[in-house]
C-alpha cells in the first residue's frame, strides 16, 4: 500500500518535509497508507501512549482511528483536527489523488490546555482502569506537549502549506465538485416536493422563505442558512421552468439584502461594500446555472463571515462551537457539552468564549434562543410554555425573564405587538 502514498510523491522528498516538521515541532509524525497501516515514524511515541498501548488499548486501535481521521480529512479537502479514543489531540491531513485516499499525516499527540481530572477520569469511567494505573498515566502526562489553540490553528496551516503542495488541484477541484453536488441534490429534492404538492403560492412562500433566511443569517446559522437557501432557488427554478435569468435575478436581490443585514449584524461596511461589489459583478456574468448557484452560496458563507469575524478574531474552536450552538441550541446544551465538542476543557474553553465573543457562553446560547424563538411566537401556534421547552429553556418563568432581558418586551406583548 505505500506504492500508492510514494506514486504521489517520492519517499525521500515525503521523507524529508516530515522529518523536518518533527524536528521543527517536536511533535510524533507518522505516515499512513489507506488502511491506517504505518509506513513512516518520526519522534519517539510518548510514555503516556506506551502504558495504554501496552496495558489497556490493542495497537490496532491507534490505526483504526488514524484511518477514519485521514477518511473525514479527505471528505474535508483539508487538515482535521481531531481527539483520539485517550482524549490527546492529533492533526490528520489526506494524500490524495484522483479523489482517491492515497495516504494521511497525522501529527500529534499533543494537548491544547493543562490537563486536569477529567482528561484522566474520563478514560478510567470508560476503560475501568485501577487507581495504580491511574496514577501511572498521571505521571505520564507531564511529558505531553501542550499547544495553546492559537498554536494549534497555525500548525493546522503550516501543514496545509507544507503538504498541499503535494497535492496540485486535488483538493480545491474536490470540495468545487462536492459542494455543487450536494447543492443540486439539494435543490432538486426541493422541487420534486413541490411538483408534488402542486404548490403554486410562489409569492407569500418567497416572501416568508426570504424573511427566515435573513434572520438565520443575522444568528449565524451557516447550515440553516444553506438549507433555506436552496429552498429559494429550488422554488424559483420549479415556478419558473428552470430559466437562469429568474435565478439571477433572485441571487441578485439576495445578496444586495444580505450585504444589508451584514452592516447591521457588525461588519465592517469598506469589506461588505467591496464584496458586494465583486460577488454582483460574477453574478451578472455567469452563464452557468450551477456555478450561480454555488455563487450564491459562497455569498451568503462570505457575508455571515463578514458578521462573526469580530466575534471569533479567527479562532477555529470559538467558529465550530458557535456552529454546534446554533445547530443544537434547542437541547440540553451546557458549558461541559460544548467544551468537549470541541476538545478543550471547560475553564479554558469559558474564558476563551468570553474574550473572543465578548458575552459568555449561557449569554449568547440564551440569545440564539430567544431570536429563533420570535419566528414561532409569530406563528401564533404554540404556547408559552411550549415554545419556551422547545427552545431549550427550562420553563416559561425564565424563558419570559430571558426574552424581556435581550428583546425590551416580554414573549406576550413581541407575539401580539402591532
Amino acid at each position: 500500500m505505500g506504492s500508492g502514498v510514494f506514486s504521489l510523491v517520492p519517499e525521500e522528498r515525503i521523507r524529508e518535509i516530515l522529518s523536518n516538521l518533527q524536528a521543527f515541532t517536536g511533535l510524533v509524525i507518522q505516515l499512513i497508507d489507506s488502511d491506517g497501516q504505518l509506513l513512516m515514524s518520526f519522534g519517539q511515541t510518548t510514555n503516556y501512549c506506551a502504558v495504554l498501548n501496552k496495558h489497556v488499548f490493542i495497537r490496532d486501535e491507534c490505526f483504526t482511528l488514524h484511518k477514519k481521521a485521514g477518511t473525514y480529512a479527505q471528505k474535508l479537502g483539508e487538515a482535521y483536527i481531531f481527539s483520539c479514543h485517550a482524549n490527546l489531540n492529533h492533526i490528520a491531513f489526506p494524500l490524495i489523488l484522483d479523489r482517491i485516499l492515497l495516504g494521511s499525516v497525522i501529527i500529534g499527540p499533543f494537548l491544547m490546555d493543562h490537563p486536569d481530572s477529567t482528561l484522566i477520569s474520563d478514560l478510567a469511567e470508560r476503560q475501568n482502569l485501577s487507581p495504580g494505573m491511574v496514577l501511572e498515566l498521571y505521571d505520564e502526562l507531564k511529558d505531553i506537549a501542550i499547544l495553546p489553540p492559537a498554536k494549534v490553528s497555525q500548525l493546522k496551516k503550516l501543514t496545509e502549506q507544507l503538504l498541499a503542495p503535494l497535492l496540485p488541484g486535488e483538493r480545491a477541484l474536490l470540495l468545487q465538485n462536492q459542494q455543487k453536488m450536494l447543492q443540486q441534490a439539494r435543490i432538486n429534492e426541493t422541487i420534486q416536493v413541490y411538483k408534488e404538492e402542486n404548490y403554486t403560492d410562489s409569492l407569500l412562500f418567497f416572501y416568508n422563505k426570504e424573511k427566515e433566511l435573513l434572520e438565520k443569517t443575522r444568528i449565524g446559522n451557516i447550515q440553516d442558512v444553506k438549507s433555506i437557501l436552496n429552498e429559494i432557488i429550488g422554488h424559483v427554478l420549479f415556478s419558473e421552468g428552470g430559466k437562469i435569468d429568474a435565478v439571477r435575478i433572485r441571487a441578485i436581490e439576495l445578496t444586495t439584502l444580505l450585504s444589508r443585514v451584514a452592516i447591521e449584524g457588525g461588519a465592517d461596511p469598506d469589506s461588505v461594500f467591496h464584496l458586494n461589489s465583486q460577488f454582483l459583478f460574477r453574478l451578472y456574468e455567469e452563464q452557468e446555472l450551477e456555478e450561480l448557484c454555488l455563487q450564491l452560496q459562497e455569498v451568503l458563507e462570505s457575508f455571515v463571515s463578514c458578521m462573526f469575524q469580530g466575534k471569533d478574531k479567527g479562532n477555529p474552536y470559538i467558529r465550530k462551537a458557535l456552529q454546534y450552538m446554533s445547530n443544537n441550541y434547542n437541547q440540553h446544551l451546557d458549558l461541559k457539552a460544548v467544551a468537549g465538542h470541541v476538545g478543550l476543557s471547560s475553564s479554558y474553553f469559558s474564558t476563551l468564549f468570553r474574550k473572543t465573543v465578548g458575552i459568555s457562553f449561557r449569554e449568547h446560547l440564551n440569545w440564539i434562543r430567544v431570536e429563533e424563538s420570535k419566528s414561532l411566537l409569530l406563528g401564533k401556534k404554540y404556547t408559552l410554555a411550549e415554545i419556551a421547552l422547545s427552545m431549550g429553556f427550562p420553563d416559561q418563568s425564565y424563558y419570559c425573564k430571558v426574552f424581556r432581558k435581550y428583546v425590551g418586551v416580554t414573549p406576550g406583548q413581541y407575539q401580539y405587538k402591532p
